[in-house]
């Protein structure tokens, strides 16, 4: 009879992630790793195999239910046009910095600091974590009201990208309301060439 597994994989894969979220890559020691995880060593790299192997495992994590469920938002015409859609995500992430002291910031933002240039198996990963979110953009910009035409959102989708992981990192820095507003005020400027 098969042991049970000591430890829940998705539990012990988030303690991970924070862990690299909040101290960087280098900083994340494997005894800081088994601590947060609540694993012995052993289950770590039976599960694992090193430290390289989690990070990337929390990634992927990250890129499945945080970016990947930002894509899809952006994406959803159920929730109004593409200027909505945006609009609704600058202003979730600006309200939460503002409003509820957030700043937790993006572990995308954290690794592409972090890690990116160190690493090219790592770079691959958080680049294509960013050309998610850049197609996710370019959907919700092929869908407004003033039809606009492929280059103009291909150039706009990168503007608005460039201002989300801008706000995602004064989020983390303790923007000020001022600055959260103005924020979105430029986004929405962006989005409609007419302003």
């Amino acid at each position: 009879m098969a042991r049970p597994r000591e430890f829940d994989p998705e539990t012990a894969l988030t303690a991970a992630m924070h862990l690299f979220w909040d101290h960087g890559y280098e900083d994340a020691s494997l005894a800081g790793l088994l601590d947060v995880m609540k694993i012995t060593k052993g289950s770590f790299y039976k599960a694992f195999a090193d430290k390289k192997s989690i990070y990337l495992k929390t990634l992927d994590y990250y890129d499945d239910k945080v970016v990947g469920r930002t894509v899809r938002n952006l994406m959803d015409t159920d929730q109004g046009n593409g200027a909505d859609r945006i609009l609704a995500l600058f202003e979730a992430v600006a309200t939460s910095a503002r409003t509820d002291g957030d700043r937790s910031g993006c572990f995308l933002c954290n690794a592409l600091i972090d890690r990116a240039a160190h690493d090219a198996e790592i770079e691959e990963r958080l680049q294509a974590m960013v050309f998610r979110l850049e197609n996710g953009f370019r959907a919700a910009l092929e869908d407004l009201p003033h039809r606009p035409d492929a280059e103009w959102v291909r150039a706009t989708a990168r503007g608005v990208l460039s201002s989300y992981f801008g706000l995602r990192v004064l989020g983390k820095a303790g923007l000020s309301k001022t600055m959260a507003d103005d924020c979105v005020a430029q986004v929405w400027r962006l989005l409609d060439p007419a302003a």
